[in-house]
């Protein structure tokens, strides 16, 4: 059994009719991230996190949401872009590649799982390009030397305005794996990684064609000690011919396995069977939710039980 046997990729028309219906739509009234960017006057940012597919994700489009967990947009505004394309930024060569804008753009985006109310009370955090970012508060908030100039809350988050751009230091970008062995779940991230199921998971995916794969992911976690605790049945299921695949598959939802999420309380899964959700109870398949991080194309959440489908533990 092979990764593409398990992958979905919906035409492109399909998905954007399933992004603008899906879970992480505002409510009437609410303010999404365009609008909150165009009332900070953010043209260029706003523009950018177009082109490079990010603005459903700061809408919370495309996966499942279980607590409260948001965004922190530290957005440059349109005079620190001109500034850095007078310094050299090739602007348009990024907007031709919209896996690298992703990725610097990203370099300015934090995930809040809920670890602070107020942003003063953190020095540093990772953004969602895998990166840290360290704040200064001493003399009003900075962020990595850029001074912040004005601040805006809006339906899945706050948008801080800078007046740098902020570009990363090192290539690549943060994926599932990594993700999860932030939030302790070493184990699964080294089974993601050794299936081969990472690579499919991450913004580059199988197509191998930046911009043009598939996702956004909910990815489920289990913790290393759900690891440990089901140990028998992972020997037995790793026994059977494409077993792990099967198993890792069943904790990954894509856009797609949304769509009738609201209908049936239920989702279905990469693997093909569908899993039941309560977000009320941040419960999955029964099992509860611990944390959660972002990256580069999902959403990871550690999860407190192993989930085994039940076809697959009666093979």
């Amino acid at each position: 059994m092979t990764i593409k046997q398990f992958m979905i990729i919906p035409g492109m028309l399909f998905l954007a009719a399933l992004l603008c219906t899906s879970i992480g739509l505002a409510q009437d009234g609410a303010k999404n991230f365009a609008q909150g960017a165009a009332e900070l006057g953010l043209s260029d940012f706003q523009a950018a996190a177009e082109s490079a597919g990010l603005a459903d994700v700061l809408n919370n489009q495309g996966v499942l949401t279980f607590g409260s967990g948001s965004f922190v947009v530290f957005a440059p505004s349109d005079e620190a872009f001109a500034a850095a394309s007078a310094s050299g930024l090739d602007l348009s060569a990024l907007q031709e590649s919209p896996s690298e804008l992703k990725r610097v753009l990203s370099r300015h985006i934090m995930w809040n799982a809920g670890s602070f109310e107020n942003i003063s009370e953190i020095s540093a955090a990772r953004s969602m390009q895998g990166e840290n970012i360290t704040l200064e508060h001493a003399a009003g908030l900075k962020v990595d030397g850029a001074n912040v100039t004005a601040s805006l809350g809006y339906d899945s988050g706050i948008i801080y305005v800078i007046d740098r751009v902020l570009l990363p230091e090192s290539e690549g970008s943060l994926g599932p794996a990594q993700a999860a062995k932030d939030l302790g779940a070493e184990k699964f991230a080294e089974a993601l990684t050794s299936s081969g199921l990472e690579e499919a998971l991450s913004s580059q995916g199988p197509m191998g064609i930046g911009g043009l794969t598939s996702g956004p992911y909910t990815v489920f976690a289990p913790s290393d000690a759900a690891f440990e605790a089901a140990k028998g049945s992972l020997d037995a299921i790793g026994k059977k011919e494409g077993g792990m695949l099967s198993l890792l598959s069943y904790h990954v939802v894509d856009a797609a396995g949304l769509q009738n999420m609201t209908e049936s309380n239920s989702v279905k899964t990469m693997y093909g069977a569908s899993m039941a959700v309560d977000q009320s109870s941040s419960l999955v398949g029964g099992a509860g939710i611990l944390a959660s991080e972002r990256y580069d194309n999902g959403i990871v959440y550690v999860v407190d039980q192993l989930l085994v489908p039940i076809s697959l533990s009666m093979q």
